[in-house]
């Protein structure tokens, strides 16, 4: 088999993303780098030197058998290295804080988002675990419970920094991933009638959270308070029409729209690019998904698909939240839009994810 025989269909639908989002990321930042840094060029170098170590990363993997992480020692250690970077959050000196909260840390000439750590290792370990519990998914205390304790532990570290959206996208997409192993159905349903109240709750007394959600609801009650950011998202998808304003020409980036470059950036693109932009978008996403399935699914090897389906479904699910806020379906979260978002942990691990896609489709029978 060829050196780099990975699946060429899956690259070029990545490397479209990638493209799109460089070019949404320079649009929607432009004045805002402009005001935060002074350079309105600042903000588009930082995502292009990121774009580069995914590139890299992207790279190393697709070369790397991936049947080489399919070790306990190898899936301890990005597990552990998960753990340790989300407490180090709230270690003086290492932690940064960004608003009310700790969600990053800072190595070397780089602040990394510890979630993102996390994330990457909990693909390998569900993967690893479930893997191995092939025999006893069946079984809720030996098959399925220690592996939701791992799951909850680390969803409860990223709970308290707080990050209360990444930490509920991370226990869907874990139960989904539990449920393709094959999970038995009365114990997913057992388990989420046990931990659904604790999230509501969770939502409900938290003041803000429970504002968001209330703004969600109606937000033209409070269209210049808390449901400032729905309604100025929904005025720059309608604004878009058909067709667009024209890449550069949108108005709401102009502070009108908070997070223009990262939260909501898929509004800044509906106004310049209008339904027909955003449509594309989506059925670009829709795409990637389907294209890593269909790779999962000729993969004969059981780590294998877990890996694909664990990477593809995570960074899928991340996706269909950011547009779900920005479109008004879902209440806002703080959910990055893969491969457009401004942010390099983000960038990163959904580049990381495809390149642990791309190398196994070098030995799935496409």
């Amino acid at each position: 088999m060829p050196e780099m025989d990975f699946d060429m269909v899956f690259l070029m639908a990545t490397l479209m993303l990638l493209v799109m989002g460089t070019v949404m990321i320079f649009s929607s930042s432009y004045f805002i780098s402009k005001e935060m840094y002074n350079d309105s060029f600042a903000m588009i170098g930082r995502h292009l030197f990121h774009l580069m170590v995914g590139i890299v990363a992207m790279g190393c993997l697709i070369r790397v058998d991936y049947r080489r992480f399919n070790t306990r020692f190898f899936v301890l250690f990005a597990l552990g290295a998960g753990i340790i970077a989300c407490i180090l959050c709230f270690v003086p000196g290492i932690g940064v804080m960004g608003g009310h909260a700790r969600r990053w840390i800072r190595v070397p000439f780089l602040t990394v988002q510890a979630s993102e750590i996390m994330k990457i290792a909990l693909i390998f370990y569900l993967s690893y675990s479930l893997c191995k519990k092939t025999k006893n998914i069946h079984d809720y205390r030996y098959g399925v419970l220690p592996i939701l304790a791992v799951v909850g532990v680390s969803a409860l570290l990223i709970l308290i920094e707080p990050d209360f959206g990444t930490a509920a996208t991370i226990g869907i997409w874990s139960f989904f991933i539990l449920f393709i192993a094959g999970m038995r159905i009365k114990h997913l349903i057992l388990t989420l009638l046990i931990i659904l109240p604790i999230g509501v709750l969770t939502m409900l007394l938290e003041p803000y959270r429970k504002a968001r959600l209330l703004a969600f609801m109606n937000p033209w009650e409070d269209m210049y308070g808390i449901g400032y950011q729905t309604v100025q998202s929904m005025v720059a998808l309608a604004s878009g029409g058909v067709f667009g304003s024209g890449l550069g020409e949108g108005t709401q980036k102009l502070f009108f729209l908070p997070a223009p470059h990262t939260d909501f950036i898929l509004s800044v693109l509906g106004e310049e690019l209008g339904f027909i932009g955003v449509l594309f978008i989506v059925a670009l996403f829709g795409f990637w998904i389907w294209r890593g399935y269909t790779i999962a699914m000729a993969t004969n090897d059981g780590f294998g698909f877990l890996l694909v389906v664990s990477a593809v479904s995570l960074i899928g699910l991340q996706a269909i939240v950011n547009m779900g806020v920005a479109m008004s379906v879902f209440p806002t979260t703080g959910i990055a839009l893969p491969f457009f978002s401004y942010g390099g942990s983000s960038l990163v691990t959904a580049m990381v994810a495809s390149g642990i896609v791309l190398s196994v489709s070098r030995r799935a029978r496409l």
